[in-house]
């Protein structure tokens, strides 16, 4: 999952998604409101979503976040996200289930607030049916550049072997 054109900004609710960047601010598109805006980057703090890791139990010390969305994904059907003000305990069971790597001590309850509310509202505004549709047109784009060039490599032999006839 690629979420490097998604970012959440300091002080507004939800995710937006990069338009284009400035020396002053961003252009972003508000899915809320369902228009462009700018952000001055003077006023709030504008942090990408493929920069955000959660800490792990691991080798590489943390879980990047778009890792932790695909778990949240696969778990959806048979454990959904609780509310975002659901109990401390039943949020970190909840965590623990998806992510049982997560570092108890490190990964705060608000923490694990924000990426519950940035899951549901990437799930509710289609952002993740939109990343998949983006990844499988990747897909087949690859496929279809590895058949063309399988089709030129055959052309280029089966002309030299002409010319060398």
């Amino acid at each position: 999952m690629n979420l490097e054109r998604y970012i959440v900004i300091s002080g507004a609710p939800g995710v937006y998604r990069l338009i284009s960047a400035r020396h002053n601010g961003v252009l972003v598109e508000d899915f809320k409101e369902k228009r462009n805006r700018f952000i001055a980057t003077r006023q709030n703090q504008v942090m990408p979503l493929a920069t955000i890791s959660i800490y792990a139990d691991t080798e590489e010390g943390s879980v990047p976040l778009a890792d932790v969305f695909d778990r949240m994904l696969k778990a959806y059907p048979q454990t959904p996200p609780p509310a975002s003000d659901a109990s401390s305990n039943a949020l970190r069971e909840y965590f623990t289930h998806v992510l049982p790597e997560h570092d108890r001590y490190r990964v705060h309850i608000a923490d694990i607030k924000k990426c519950i509310r940035w899951f549901n509202f990437m799930r509710e505004y289609g952002i993740f049916e939109q990343l998949r549709e983006a990844e499988r047109a990747e897909e087949t784009a690859a496929t279809e550049a590895t058949s063309n060039e399988k089709m030129l490599e055959q052309a280029d032999s089966s002309t030299t072997e002409e010319t060398a006839a």
